[in-house]
């Protein structure tokens, strides 16, 4: 089944726990997908004091960095919308504890802002 990217916000318990559901899915679909998120929002983990007992080295990424590495700086683009969004999507995952500032002896990747086939923009990183 191809995604429609056409997403409805569905409430789980307040505003600040919700996810989210296709605008495609047929009626009966839809208020099966609902009531099953509905009947087991216990089991998400919205911040990880939600998950006791799992251990951090689970849960945790660790970036592998050479320190001999030459530091290169990759080009800039100078488009402000994108580093608008980048900001915004960042801060969004900063906030929700998802991601939090790292400092590095060099520079990994920038961010890059990719349009969708539907006019949205996702932020990606070079490999």
């Amino acid at each position: 089944m191809e995604t429609s990217e056409d997403l409805q916000p569905l409430p789980l318990r307040d505003d600040d726990h919700k996810t989210y559901i296709e605008t495609s899915l047929k009626l009966d679909d839809c208020k099966l997908v609902s009531t099953t998120l509905f009947d087991n929002t216990d089991l998400f983990a919205w911040i990880t004091a939600d998950m006791p007992g799992v251990s951090p080295d689970v849960i945790t990424h660790f970036l592998s960095i050479y320190k001999e590495a030459r530091p290169i700086t990759q080009k800039n683009e100078s488009l402000e919308k994108k580093d608008v969004i980048a900001r915004e999507e960042a801060g969004k995952l900063i906030k929700d504890g998802i991601i939090r500032k790292a400092h590095y002896t060099t520079w990994l990747a920038n961010v890059v802002m990719v349009k969708k086939s539907n006019g949205n923009w996702r932020m990606c990183r070079l490999h």
